[in-house]
């Protein structure tokens, strides 16, 4: 019985390893090949690029929305307007999450007592990253086809 709950843990463990996504900031600074302040300079332009990327897209979609003919002038209205307010309320849960909760969980160890801040900056950057590529590639699928 107790080989069996094992194997089973086991395959349930393995799963759930392999159903865990990348993170999309990984790939966008590697820090196996960057350390120190080259990484924090790539992890700051990479925020800096998604997010102007994240905002270039919203204006592409607002020009989509304009062009559709097939809808009256107080439709588009609305659907931009609605859009622009989601954005913002996107913006605001991604700078709360990434400035007040990310920095919480870390993966390196805690510092020494009496040493160092609670948080990490590179883990607020990292999540700024992975949520404008999140939101970008969800916008994309619903509007860019």
């Amino acid at each position: 019985m107790r080989a069996k709950i094992s194997v089973l843990l086991l395959l349930l463990g393995t799963s759930l390893g392999l159903a865990q996504p990348k993170r999309p900031s990984l790939e966008a600074c590697d820090a196996s090949k960057l350390t120190g302040r080259p990484y924090f300079l790539c992890l700051e332009k990479a925020a800096r690029d998604t997010n102007a990327e994240l905002e270039a897209l919203v204006e592409r979609i607002m020009g989509f929305i304009e062009m559709r003919a097939d809808l009256a002038p107080p439709q588009k209205s609305r659907w931009k307007s609605s859009l622009e307010e989601a954005q913002i309320l996107f913006v605001r849960f991604r700078n709360h999450e990434c400035q007040a909760v990310a920095p919480f969980e870390s993966s390196k160890p805690p510092p020494a007592p009496g040493g160092g801040r609670i948080g990490s900056f590179e883990e607020r950057l990292l999540c700024l990253i992975d949520k404008n590529i999140t939101r970008r590639q969800e916008l994309e699928a619903r509007y860019v086809k």
